[in-house]
Order: structure tokens, then sequence, then C-alpha cells
């Protein structure tokens, strides 16, 4: 697809450089969004050790592994992300947007110190009942090889009169059955630890004040952190490098917190979900299967 803007980086910003920049976002045209014909790359990128081994440890993968994690390229392609939507010509404030959904299609283990060619761009949107859906595509390629794609779906939250209400499209299972569980507990600085490792400077991962500015009751755990630390699990289960992985966000985890990972294989498919341990509430659900 050809786009009339292109963003090209040098390097990625870092988390600072995306905090001021979102604190000045504001929506310019809620009424009627629309998204720009645009794109964002990055050539050459190599993530740093020391960055990949901390995600590594945040999230429970292998900290000696000579792969990157199955979900440390999303580090790349959301600071793309944010960079097209920080620019002039989006038309919304970045500002409590909430990630509804992620898919990703990893092709092939990506070795540390390769160098990676990142290219992000706008995949169209969907008015709901809650706001608009904005959904973004990565492609992540090694020369002339795709080795790994991205799609995320962002929700900004927008006035819902005269908007329909209507089922969303069916994707996981509907009686996933679980065979296996394991409890995780999540301290209250969390996000503050997983933010700056993840470039995402969201302040409702912050602390209570940060998260209440933005109508939640309290702070609440990075999304991707959730599906980061569950693929941390199951991809390890799958035992294939070449997967695809996705979850839809259900509902967040507001910190602290303790919750469980229940699982179930099902020939080269697992089912998964994320879920309180006092009320079974589903936080993430999702799948990986093999490729």
């Amino acid at each position: 697809m050809y786009h009339a803007t292109r963003i090209e980086l040098k390097k990625l910003p870092s988390v600072a450089n995306h905090t001021v920049r979102s604190a000045f976002s504001r929506n310019t045209n809620i009424r009627n969004p629309e998204l720009p014909n645009m794109d964002a790359v990055i050539y050459g990128h190599v993530p740093s050790k020391k960055n990949v081994k901390d995600y590594a440890s945040i999230c429970g993968f292998d900290t000696k592994s000579e792969l990157l994690p199955i979900t440390y390229p999303h580090v790349a392609a959301f600071k793309l992300h944010m960079e097209l939507m920080l620019h002039r010509s989006f038309p919304l404030g970045i500002m409590g947007m909430v990630h509804v959904t992620n898919k990703i299609t990893q092709h092939r283990g990506i070795k540390l110190g390769e160098a990676l060619d990142v290219r992000a761009f706008f995949a169209g949107s969907n008015r709901t009942h809650k706001g608009l859906e904005v959904s973004l595509r990565t492609e992540i390629r090694v020369g002339m090889e795709l080795v790994w794609e991205g799609l995320s779906t962002y929700l900004a939250l927008l006035p819902s009169k005269g908007v329909e209400k209507k089922e969303a499209e069916q994707v996981l299972p509907e009686n996933p059955e679980y065979t296996d569980s394991e409890t995780w507990t999540l301290p209250s600085n969390l996000g503050l630890k997983y933010g700056p490792i993840a470039g995402d400077p969201n302040p409702i991962h912050w602390g209570v004040i940060a998260a209440k500015a933005f109508g939640f009751k309290r702070h609440l755990a990075h999304g991707m952190w959730t599906k980061g630390r569950a693929a941390a699990s199951v991809h390890k289960m799958l035992g294939s490098d070449a997967a695809e992985i996705y979850v839809e966000f259900k509902r967040p985890i507001f910190l602290p917190a303790k919750v469980e990972l229940h699982s179930g294989k099902k020939d080269q498919e697992i089912d998964f979900e994320v879920a309180a341990t006092r009320n079974d509430d589903v936080h993430l659900a999702g799948y990986i299967k093999a490729l």
C-alpha cells in the first residue's frame, strides 16, 4: 500500500520524549475522525541486549536465550505506533487510550543482534458504542525476509450517542478446556517498572492519582505485560518458534493483584486466559498455535 506521509526514524524515541508529547496530544475531530494515510519506519534497528534481558526478566522469559521473546518486537512496534498517533494529522488525543486486542505472527525465531527493519501503519478504524477502535499493523523484516507481524487495536473512548451496539466478532473458542494453571502475584509498582522497559508512557499504569484522572479507580497492569507474561508460559509449552498468538484484553488488572493463568493444549494449539483468583473475572483470553 502506498502511504502519502512517511516518518523515518534513525533511532527509537525515549520514553521521556513520548511522555511529554503525549501530554499535549488532544482530540481534534471526534465527530468524524479519519486516520491519516501514513506509515512509520526504522531500518537496521538492533535491540539492546540489556533491554531484551530486562524485558525477558519482568515477563518471565528465559533471560539466557539467544532468541528474542516472541512478544518483545512489540516494544519497537509500539514506539512506531506512538509516532503515528502523536503526529499532528492524527485526530485523537492518545492519553488514556486502551489496548483491546493484539495479534502477533512470528514466522521464525529472531536472534539477538539481528538488524530489524520495522514498519508500522494504520490498518483501519471502527466506530463502536464505546468509541473509536484504531488498528495498527507492524511488519518486521531481516533483509527481505518477513520474520514478525503484529496487529494492535486501541480504543479511544468517545461519546456513543447514535452509535448502535453490535456483537463483537467471535475469534476465540466459546468453551475452551483448561487443564493447567499457575498463580501470579503482581506488585503495585509493576507498571512503573515495566513502562520504561517497554517504552509505554501511559499514566494509567503509574499510580492511583494518575489513573483516577482518566476515570480508573486504581492504576492497572499493562495489557502487553499480561500478554508477555502469558506468552512466556504458553510459548514454551507449544515448542515451536514459529507461532501465532492472539489475545483480547477483557478487563483491566488493578494493582496490586493476584491472578491465575489457565491453559489447555490440543494438538498444536493452546487456549489460555488470565483470571482473577477471588472472583474468576477474566482479564485476558487468547490462543497460541504453531505455524
